[in-house]
């Protein structure tokens, strides 16, 4: 981590709120840019980018950084990203499951269609000869 990067950590981690903002309002532009590339959805980008930044802030003295801030938060943008792709992918399938499901609704029509079917063939089987005739020959 270079000498400035490394201060700016030091002092979030420390609740440095200026710190924070300061780092958050220039690189937050790039992150949601990175975030946007992966999900298509720019809300779900600005969420997981909002999420990375209070995790840091609320667990910075926990969270060992390696390299740099900005690589670990590009880091954490993208699997948070890669994570919400395989998130809606899942909840894609269970509705597509879904509608594979029968509509008891259209079952009830169905019901309701043949009931309906049964008694006008009925009602047709109890006309007059010629008038059953003529009936069915003017609709089937």
């Amino acid at each position: 981590m270079n000498l400035t990067e490394e201060t700016i950590w030091r002092s979030i981690k420390q609740k440095d709120v200026k710190a924070f903002e300061g780092y958050y309002k220039v690189h937050y532009k790039s992150f949601f840019l990175m975030a946007c590339k992966y999900l298509k959805d720019s809300a779900q980008a600005e969420e997981i980018v909002n999420d990375v930044f209070m995790k840091i802030w609320q667990d910075g003295n926990k969270i060992i950084i390696e390299t740099s801030l900005k690589a670990y938060i590009y880091k954490a943008v993208i699997n948070k990203s890669l994570n919400a792709l395989q998130k809606n992918k899942r909840e894609s399938l269970y509705h597509t499951d879904l509608s594979l499901i029968p509509d008891e609704s259209y079952e009830l029509r169905q019901m309701e269609e043949n009931e309906l079917k049964i008694k006008l063939y009925t009602a047709i089987e109890q006309l007059p000869v010629h008038c059953k005739k003529v009936f069915e020959m003017s609709r089937f």
